[in-house]
């Protein structure tokens, strides 16, 4: 009995500091996590940056043709009568630029399309990270369950090793049942390390989604095994047209029609009108001068970029059709496997444990007496173990599924119920 007290005790100290974090470190929950992530990750604080640029490109678009000034200077350091300044002639005019109203429009259009595409891209960014901090918190709460259960393993294996170890003291059961639940026990505590190690990694890389390098936090707190219900099939199909993945193609595909629409709006020449006074230096006298300076060949130079844009919109909204029906496929997929999950562990907690559990205490009260042999009690044990470890792999797994169906379709990551208590 001592050294079961002795064990539970290490045992607990172990659960205890496994995190690598103060034991009075607050617990972290799901939505604590991500209000880290959206805070401090490096990328993420990035974005303003790359919506201002956006914004810049898009106050460009609007300017208008700006004024410009020449000072001309002729006939003047030549030979003869040209060799100084007496019959030179001094010009000094201002000149723009006049574009159609339609071209500005369609150019500042084209700066919008292109910032929306910017906050797609920034937004599909976004649920990334989120989706990736969901999915490192899970397997923290898993490891965290899972070493839980080592520890409840090396439990196990320490009351059988000293019901073993009595009945050898007894006369009743040979040396060798004693030595091979020592294995068991020795393979059990080597089954916590492991699970300990696994822990901590888990905990770095969870800490190092919202960018620190260290782990500063309790337990990460959640039911891992309180499973979601999820809406109908065809809800979730509904939903894919708003994954901002999908949404790059629809921006996409308006930029490029705003692309065209400048294009064409290019065909028109622009025009450069100027004006200006001359002052001959021969004669004493000053004149106006006026120019018109129009392209030629304009109409002919813009086809080639109205073609391009033209044929990668009509690409862009191939590749939508072609990703929304893939996307709705993967989501069918995800959606038969969640509902799996769901009903795996119905059957492990309503059929499997319960049986498992009544077959362990059935032999292992048999085996006090005589009734059953040590290996039934192995097996029964091992039996015992392995089903609480492949139903805490289902709740894992069904929380998982549930993170990749929630990007599929758009959506943030489904928070994980909070409990400080362990998973059921």
């Amino acid at each position: 009995m001592f050294r079961l007290l002795i064990l539970w005790l290490l045992l607990a100290t172990s659960l205890a500091y496994a995190q690598g974090a103060r034991p009075d470190a607050p617990a972290l929950t799901l939505p604590q996590a991500a209000e880290r992530v959206l805070q401090q990750n490096p990328r993420l604080r990035s974005a303003q940056f790359a919506r201002e640029a956006a914004a810049t490109r898009a106050q460009d678009a609007a300017l208008t043709p700006q004024w410009s000034v020449s000072l001309q200077v002729e006939d003047f350091l030549g030979t003869g009568l040209l060799s100084g300044f007496d019959a030179s002639q001094t010009t000094l005019s201002l000149s723009r630029i006049f574009q159609a109203r339609d071209t500005r429009e369609a150019r500042m259009a084209t700066a919008t399309a292109f910032g929306n595409d910017v906050d797609i891209e920034l937004e599909s960014e976004r649920l990334d990270l989120l989706s990736l901090l969901a999915e490192r918190f899970i397997d923290v709460v898993h490891r965290q369950e899972r070493l839980r259960l080592a520890g409840e393993s090396v439990e196990v294996w320490q009351a059988a090793n000293e019901l073993a170890s009595a009945r050898e003291r007894a006369g009743a059961a040979p040396a060798v049942d004693r030595l091979r639940t020592e294995i068991r026990v020795a393979d059990a505590k080597l089954s916590a390390e492991g699970a300990e190690h696994e822990l901590h990694a888990a905990r770095r890389l969870l800490a190092a989604t919202w960018g620190s390098e260290a782990a500063e936090f309790g337990r990460a707190s959640a039911l891992l095994c309180r499973l979601h219900d999820v809406p109908p099939y065809e809800e979730l199909a509904a939903r894919v047209s708003g994954n901002p993945d999908l949404l790059r193609f629809a921006t996409e595909q308006r930029l490029r029609e705003a692309e065209a629409r400048l294009a064409v709006a290019r065909q028109r020449p622009d025009w450069r009108i100027s004006a200006g006074v001359r002052h001959v230096e021969a004669i004493g006298e000053q004149a106006l001068v006026v120019g018109v300076s129009v392209p030629l060949g304009s109409a002919s130079r813009a086809v080639p970029a109205r073609q391009r844009a033209e044929a990668l919109g009509r690409e862009s909204a191939l590749r939508l059709e072609a990703e929304e029906l893939e996307a709705r496929a993967v989501v069918f997929d995800l959606y038969e496997e969640v509902r799996h999950t769901v009903r795996t562990v119905e059957v492990f907690d309503t059929e499997i444990l319960p049986r498992a559990r009544e077959i362990r205490n059935e032999i292992e009260r048999g085996y006090s007496v005589g009734r059953f042999l040590h290996t039934a009690l192995v097996n029964a044990q091992a039996e015992l173990l392995a089903a609480a470890s492949a139903r805490l792999d289902a709740c894992a797994d069904h929380h998982r599924l549930l993170v990749s169906l929630e990007r599929l379709t758009g959506g943030e990551p489904v928070s994980l119920s909070s409990n400080p208590e362990v998973s059921p």
